[in-house]
């Protein structure tokens, strides 16, 4: 069925026929999204509001695109007011749609952008009107269309203004959404333009062939380019646990954050999960969060569930009253065995919980600040439920403005060195020096070494950091070489991340070398814990080290459950015992007793011992009866700055 048409002007023009297969695949097209995204888990934010409202307006527009057509062949001469009535009532529509679109979108999303000026709120006005208006004069006057006298639809000489105001409207609509839907990748925008591309392309051929209409067929392609790239709710699903991951949370909750909506946070950290895996195998494992997370969505009866990191959990409840009682029943749910199988496990989580979260300003600052509360607690075999408050809220400010501060320093080597000496009790004097790293913030004043360095080996900052000291070590001995005429070696600490570093060992000899200095006047120290793991890496690095002359000292020995046989393979030459043994040497005899058995076992087997921590008179004294060598602590002196540790030797 394809009705003639004739265009005004063409006297003898050929004859033009309609092709409504186009129109009848939008339809289709248009009904699959609609039948999948209504199907589909989501959340009601800003862009899936805005997208139902493209799906609805736009699938509106193309079945009255359809039944426009319909009426063109159903024309008579008995039925021709009304049909004429019904398309002018149809083009009425066709210019309301993109006004009522652009409307609606810049509404919801009215909190990221200023007013209107004063001459584009008139224009936006104005145009608008003045189209209606000459779309109602059409039955008297056939500006658009008209039927002649063989009941042939003809095209009227304005009727490709109608195709000029559809691509200005369209081209608002995709630019501001492109500019305000910051949530989304930079490569996904460009979904915007693709659809302005395809709509305008086939706008283009419909007014060029007049036979095809494929204004409809477009919105049909743009709707499914957006549904595919933004508003698939399947994109945004968790592949183990169904629940929304973290692409969506980030979107969503800063959408809430942005309006300043109210929102409070449970979240999860499933510390035993690397335990269960180890134990039990990865498979018991992921049964686990998958129960986690439908035991979860059971008792809170929420949908408002994420899996932002691998082992954490949330819930966003809108009222303070549903996040306490979904706190309770949460901290329930994990006092109780998780049945997996035959297995029953013990699974005891840190309940993290926020109130007022939007106050947090970004969706990077939620997750760093449960990441913070969860590290809070250690050692724990129960479920434990750590509550935000200001006290901590400013501890975790406090680290996120070092770790600010933190890359400023690293870029424009703001570190400090300072030096504690250790004292020989045999020679009476100070025989060597432990090079230690300070930052000092301009407003918040010395940062301490443990926040600093944490921060900096999260980052992966920290054998950039090390480098930049160790040059300035080797500096300060070069500029002063009558200290080594006094002191026999300068210690600096190396950490885990710098000794499995490959080739990083070398860059440290090739500066001794770089500034002219003997590697025998240097010592690195390596904690028990690097030592124990003894990788291909750090065996590397020893050997390197070995070979350049340099020392090995095994630093704060006894802090943790070190594995004596991995760490005697080590060619240390000073074992450093940890100041946590020497609590309570002088009132506790088991303390003491425990205190030299260790001393006189690392003696026996030919290691310096360096007691560190002594900060009073009996300590120094008994540390020197039970034949420790050398003592570094406040009782002889702090960390120095470089003028005043060159006073002191």
């Amino acid at each position: 069925m394809k009705p003639y048409i004739k265009i005004r002007g063409r006297e003898a023009g050929p004859v033009v026929h309609y092709n409504m297969s186009f129109q009848i695949a939008a339809i289709v097209l248009v009904l699959l999204v609609t039948v999948h995204f209504i199907l589909q888990k989501k959340l009601h934010d800003t862009g899936t509001k805005i997208f139902l409202a493209v799906l609805l307006l736009g699938g509106l527009y193309i079945v009255l695109d359809f039944l426009g057509t319909l009426l063109i062949f159903a024309y008579s001469r008995e039925n021709a007011q009304l049909i004429e009535l019904l398309l002018t009532c149809f083009y009425t529509f066709d210019v309301l749609f993109p006004c009522i679109l652009y409307g609606y979108i810049r509404n919801m999303l009215k909190s990221q952008e200023g007013r209107f000026s004063s001459v584009r709120r008139i224009l936006l006005a104005v145009i608008p009107v003045f189209m209606l208006i000459l779309v109602w004069g059409n039955i008297q006057t056939g500006w658009f269309f008209e039927f002649d006298g063989q009941n042939d639809f003809v095209i009227g000489p304005w009727h490709f203004w109608l195709y000029i105001y559809d691509i200005v409207y369209v081209v608002l609509v995709i630019s501001h959404l492109a500019n305000n839907l910051r949530g989304y990748n930079q490569w996904k925008r460009y979904v915007f333009w693709e659809f302005l591309l395809v709509e305008g392309f086939c706008m283009g051929i419909q007014f060029y062939t007049e036979s095809q209409l494929l204004s409809g067929f477009g919105m049909a392609l743009g709707i499914i380019l957006l549904y595919l790239t933004l508003s698939n709710s399947g994109d945004c699903v968790d592949g183990m646990t169904g629940i929304f991951d973290k692409q969506y949370f980030d979107h969503w909750i800063q959408e809430k954050i942005r309006r300043n909506t109210e929102f409070h946070i449970l979240a999860m950290e499933a510390y035993r999960l690397k335990q269960v895996n180890k134990i039990y195998g990865t498979s018991v494992g992921d049964q686990l969060l998958i129960q986690i997370a439908d035991g979860i969505r059971t008792v809170t009866g929420s949908s408002q569930i994420f899996r932002v990191t691998g082992n954490c959990l949330l819930v966003v409840e809108d009222s303070l009253t549903a996040y306490e009682r979904d706190r309770e029943r949460i901290q329930a749910y994990f006092q109780k065995p998780l049945e997996v199988g035959e297995e029953k496990v013990d699974f005891p989580v840190v309940i993290c919980g926020i109130i007022n979260g939007q106050k947090m300003g970004q969706e990077d600052m939620l997750v760093g600040y449960i990441e913070y509360l969860a590290g809070l607690v250690r050692n724990t075999d129960e479920t434990v439920v750590i509550q935000s408050d200001n006290r901590i809220l400013e501890g975790f400010r406090y680290e996120k403005e070092v770790e600010h501060f933190l890359k400023t320093a690293v870029e424009q080597d703001l570190f400090e060195v300072y030096y504690q000496p250790v004292y020989s009790l045999k020679e009476k004097r100070f025989i060597t020096l432990e090079a230690l790293s300070r930052l000092r913030h301009p407003d918040m004043g010395m940062i301490p070494p443990d926040v600093f360095i944490n921060i900096a080996e999260r980052q992966g900052e920290i054998s950039q950091i090390a480098l930049l000291q160790f040059r300035r070590v080797c500096g300060f001995v070069k500029e002063n070489e009558q200290i080594m005429e006094k002191i026999k070696n300068v210690k600096f600490n190396l950490s885990p991340s710098e000794l499995m570093k490959p080739g990083y060992s070398q860059k440290l000899i090739d500066v001794i070398r770089e500034y002219g200095l003997k590697s025998e006047y240097f010592q690195f120290e390596i904690t028990e814990s690097v030592a124990t793991e003894y990788s291909e890496s750090f065996c590397s690095a020893v050997e390197d080290f070995n070979k350049a002359g340099i020392q090995l000292c095994l630093d704060d020995f006894g802090s943790g459950y070190a594995n004596l046989n991995a760490v005697l393979k080590v060619p240390f030459a000073v074992v450093k015992i940890d100041r946590s043994l020497l609590n309570g040497i002088c009132s506790d005899v088991q303390a003491a007793d425990f205190y030299r058995s260790i001393v006189m076992i690392m003696k026996s087997m030919g290691y310096m011992i360096v007691a560190e921590g002594a900060e009073t008179e009996e300590e120094v004294e008994l540390l020197g009866k039970w034949g420790v060598d050398m003592i570094q602590g406040f009782y002889f002196s702090r960390p120095l700055p470089e003028k005043d540790i060159l006073k002191i030797i």
